[in-house]
């Protein structure tokens, strides 16, 4: 996607998204989770701070990532870098399907119970039509935001002993804090990426860290362990018991906050889904953006309908751990491209920013942690990321592996583009560059060498 240096985004506003990616959701729904498997006080916060500093080492990760290789669309670009065609297209299926949907589901069904637990105060409404008002009120706003994104950018007592307990606790924290690569997503709209980029992820993750850890110091000191696994909502019982009356404007005021979770999330998912269509890995419709405000209009339109379709999954506490568990097995992929190109050798811009290489070495053996731990004692955890692998990479056996596709597949792609023109006013970027080395990205035609196929 080509930008304009009017439409790009600067430090304060790169931190402002990452800030507001970040905190938001997870800090509602995470803690009951995150409590419910430590067992106890001072395990919870000790998960939250796990999470942190898991989340500050991937930054630096992602950081070099970014800086090195500077192209939106954050691990499919990566991947497709490595020249890994296959999980480049896997992943991206995952991620456009599984991953992003989910965390989007997750924050608009969030934001629906915070509002409907306001109303509660004001209105008698049964089971039955709090549930509808709850996904109505967060699919009215995922539609606004879709609109606005048209056009802009004893502490320890009881404490568990099950290892696997522990990480899927850590599942929790790590939900919480993810956002800090959002700015990978759209790393050609960043002005002074080697600049914006480690600024705005250690900000990002230093501001939440303090304020996580404050908020639930803050909630341990007035409710008891019971209440807290008990509910969904803490913030609410929280507010109730120390604000009194004014506690009535508390939910109102969370579902506000979310929706800087939300905006940041529809941005981050119809980038990749963008980037995955300007290297030929998707329909051509989504490679398409409105002329004036370069904006993917048909990608953010089909991952919003995904998002409302998980949604029907139910149980947040599931959907958390499926999404979860999809997106670290896509990073423990990325970090072993990253130390394959770093071994040989591939050429990157002189002013990247470099880790030493035990970093990105400490942040895989994390990775393969947190995905082996929890299968070992539930596989239910893997339940959709595996299959999900697996169909991206018949997908790309069947669709782009082929140097020639049936011509009714390309007729429909016509037509698809031309209803989305029609319909959304948008218009086909070109294919997208490696602008580093200034070498066109390979398209199905080019993975042919020497008559065989890479």
């Amino acid at each position: 996607m080509h930008t304009t240096d009017e439409n790009k985004i600067g430090v304060f506003e790169a931190i402002s998204y990452c800030v507001g990616d970040i905190i938001g959701s997870g800090i509602f729904v995470s803690p009951s989770s995150i409590l419910k498997h430590t067992g106890s006080v001072g395990l919870s916060l000790c998960t939250w701070a796990i999470g942190a500093v898991i989340s500050m080492i991937g930054a630096f990760v992602y950081i070099e990532l970014g800086t090195s290789i500077r192209k939106s669309g954050c691990d499919f670009a990566y991947l497709t870098h490595a020249r890994w065609y296959p999980l480049a297209t896997a992943f991206l299926f995952v991620s456009v399907t599984l991953t992003y949907p989910s965390i989007l589901a997750i924050q608009t069904m969030t934001f629906g119970e915070y509002v409907v637990n306001g109303l509660e105060k004001l209105t008698d409404l049964d089971d039955v039509w709090k549930k509808r008002l709850q996904r109505l009120l967060g699919y009215s706003v995922l539609w606004i935001l879709v609109f606005i994104n048209f056009f802009s950018l004893k502490n320890f007592a009881n404490s568990t002993k099950e290892v696997n307990e522990i990480v899927l606790g850590l599942y929790g924290g790590l939900f919480a804090y993810n956002g800090w690569d959002i700015l990978n997503f759209g790393t050609e709209e960043v002005v002074n990426p080697r600049r914006t980029l480690p600024i705005a992820a250690l900000c990002g993750i230093g501001i939440s860290a303090v304020v996580y850890i404050a908020i639930n110091m803050a909630y341990f000191g007035v409710l008891t362990i019971e209440e807290f696994k008990s509910s969904d909502t803490v913030a609410v019982i929280f507010a109730e018991r120390t604000l009194g009356n004014f506690s009535y404007v508390i939910p109102f005021l969370i579902a506000l906050l979310l929706l800087g979770n939300l905006n940041t999330t529809i941005f981050g998912t119809s980038r990749y889904l963008h980037a995955g269509a300007c290297n030929n890995r998707m329909p051509t419709v989504f490679k398409c953006v409105h002329p004036l405000s370069n904006s993917p209009r048909a990608a953010i339109i089909v991952e919003m309908l995904i998002a409302i379709g998980l949604s029907f999954l139910g149980d947040l506490d599931h959907l958390v751990n499926y999404m979860t568990y999809a997106l670290w097995m896509q990073r423990t992929i990325v970090q072993i491209a990253l130390i394959y190109m770093r071994f040989k050798h591939f050429p990157f811009p002189k002013d990247r920013f470099r880790n030493p290489i035990f970093v990105p070495m400490l942040f895989f053996l994390i990775c393969i942690a947190l995905l082996v731990i929890p299968v070992k004692n539930d596989y239910n955890v893997a339940i959709f990321a595996v299959p999900a692998v697996l169909i991206g990479l018949l997908i790309w056996l069947v669709f782009i592996y082929p140097t020639k596709l049936p011509k009714f597949l390309h007729i429909i792609n016509e037509k698809v583009v031309i209803v989305g023109q029609i319909i959304f006013n948008i218009v086909p970027v070109p294919d997208s560059t490696d602008e580093v080395n200034n070498v066109s990205l390979p398209d199905n035609n080019e993975i042919v060498k020497n008559g065989k196929k890479e």
